[in-house]
């Protein structure tokens, strides 16, 4: 039976691959997430995201994001710089602006 590792450092080092991870795919334009999302019936894009530290059992989640390229890394905001788990739409757009 596999063991949870315990090690902070590994468990930091695990959560910064995984990000880094989504986040290329996330700017590849052959991928259908990010940059290469497929367009909805609208002709827009629409994204979402959702991260969860299974540590703490602490999450963020993102949808409706037009404007926000890397919705991951506004997803892991949403998780650590806000009392809620999920923000939408004009919410999630509007807290982006406020992080830049």
């Amino acid at each position: 039976m596999l063991s949870r590792p315990t090690n902070p450092l590994w468990m930091l080092l695990s959560s910064c691959a995984s990000l880094s991870k989504v986040r290329e795919l996330e700017n590849n334009p052959y991928f259908n997430a990010g940059t290469g999302s497929v367009l909805t019936s609208n002709g827009t894009v629409e994204m979402e995201a959702c991260i969860m530290d299974g540590n703490t059992k602490n999450c963020g989640a993102v949808s409706g994001l037009t404007t926000v390229v890397i919705a991951v890394s506004l997803a892991r905001l949403v998780m650590e710089k806000t009392p809620h788990i999920y923000l939408a739409f004009e919410g999630a757009e509007a807290f982006a602006r406020e992080q830049v």
